[in-house]
C-alpha cells in the first residue's frame, strides 16, 4: 500500500496490518513470488539456525515437534523446518490467500503434503489455544508496528520447552550511508537511476527519504533497532538464547559485506524461561561455526 507519507508513529497497528493485506494480495507481488527461484546458496542462515534449534529441542520433547511459521508467505521457514525434521507437525499461517496459494504450489513441488495452511493474521491465530515448540517469524517482525507486543503474544503460545525464532529482519545498518553505498554498487542500472534521483532530490542531506513509502515495508527501509528490541524483550521476560547479526542474500554479497562491517540482518532465538540456561554458548557457537559466512554474535 503506497500512501502519502506521515510520521511512522502516527500509523496504528491496524493500518499497518491493512497495508500488508493489500500488498500481499497484489497480483504483481504474488507473481514475483510465483516466478522467484531462490539461488541454492542464498539465505543459508535458515538451514544453520533451524537445524541448531531443532537439535537443541528434540531431546526434551516427548512427541512430534510442533512448529508454526507465522506470516509464512511462500513458505521458506516452514519448508526449512520440514527439511530439518521431516516428522514435525508444521503449520504455515498467512493473511493472504494468494500467498498461501504460492506456498501450496511450492509445497507440492517439494513433496511436503502434510503442512497445514491457515489463512489468518498473526494476532488472531496466536490468540487461539494451541501450543507450539517452535514459532517462526521469517522476515516478518519488521512488518509490525510493535514487535515487542507481537513476540509477547507469541510467547503465550509456546510449549513448556518452546522457543521463538525471528530471522532475516533488517537492523538499522540498512539505512546507513555505508549500506546504501554498497547497495548502490551491487544493484542493477535501473535501481542505480532511482537511487541517484532520490539523492539529487534530497540534496544528499541525511537519509534519502522517499516522497512516498510502502507502509508494509517501512521498517524494511529504515531497519529495526535490534539492540533496543532485545532490551525491551528482556524487560518483558523474553530471553535471547542467541542474537545474531549477519549479511543476508546472494552468496557473493554475504562473503563481501562482512569486510565492510555490514551485518545488516538479525535473528533472535527467544525463550520465556530458563530451561535452556547454560546451553546459550553451545547454541551460538554451533551457529557461528556452521555459517558459510561471517556473523556477529551479540
Amino acid at each position: 500500500m503506497v500512501v502519502e507519507p506521515k510520521a511512522w508513529e502516527h500509523y496504528s497497528e491496524e493500518e499497518v496490518l491493512e497495508a500488508n493485506k493489500l500488498k500481499y494480495g497484489n497480483e504483481a507481488i504474488v507473481q514475483f513470488y510465483e516466478d522467484f527461484e531462490e539461488s541454492k546458496y542464498s539465505y543459508r542462515e535458515y538451514d544453520v539456525v533451524f537445524s541448531a534449534v531443532v537439535d537443541m529441542l528434540m531431546p526434551h520433547l516427548s512427541g512430534s515437534l510442533r512448529a508454526v511459521d507465522i506470516c509464512g508467505g511462500a513458505g521458506k521457514g516452514a519448508f526449512t523446518i520440514k527439511k530439518c525434521c521431516p516428522k514435525a507437525e508444521i503449520t504455515l499461517v498467512d493473511l493472504s490467500e494468494k500467498m498461501l496459494g504460492v506456498a501450496r504450489k511450492r509445497a507440492a513441488k517439494e513433496g511436503f503434503n502434510d503442512i497445514k495452511m491457515v489463512l489468518s493474521d498473526a494476532y488472531t491465530f496466536l490468540n487461539g489455544n494451541k501450543e507450539y515448540d517452535i514459532i517462526i517469524f521469517s522476515s516478518a517482525v519488521h512488518h509490525f508496528k510493535d514487535p515487542v507486543k507481537l513476540l509477547e503474544t507469541a510467547a503465550r503460545s509456546l510449549s513448556p520447552r518452546g522457543v521463538i525464532i525471528t530471522i532475516a529482519d533488517p537492523n538499522r545498518l540498512k539505512s546507513t550511508r555505508r549500506y546504501k553505498f554498497f547497495e548502490f554498487l551491487a544493484t542493477d542500472k535501473t535501481n542505480k537511476k532511482t537511487i541517484i534521483k532520490n539523492l539529487l532530490k534530497n540534496g544528499f542531506k541525511g537519509k534519502d527519504k522517499p516522497d512516498i513509502f510502502d507502509v508494509a515495508e517501512y521498517q524494511a527501509y529504515y531497519g529495526i533497532d535490534d539492540l533496543k528490541l532485545r532490551k525491551d524483550l528482556e524487560e518483558s521476560g523474553l530471553n535471547a538464547l542467541a542474537h545474531i547479526r549477519y549479511p543476508a542474500g546472494e552468496s557473493y554479497l554475504t562473503k563481501i559485506m562482512p569486510y565492510f562491517g555490514l551485518f545488516w540482518a538479525f535473528s533472535f532465538i527467544l525463550t520465556p524461561n530458563d530451561k535452556y540456561k547454560g546451553k546459550e554458548w553451545e547454541l551460538k557457537h554451533r551457529i557461528k561455526r556452521s555459517m558459510p559466512f561471517a556473523v556477529d554474535l551479540m
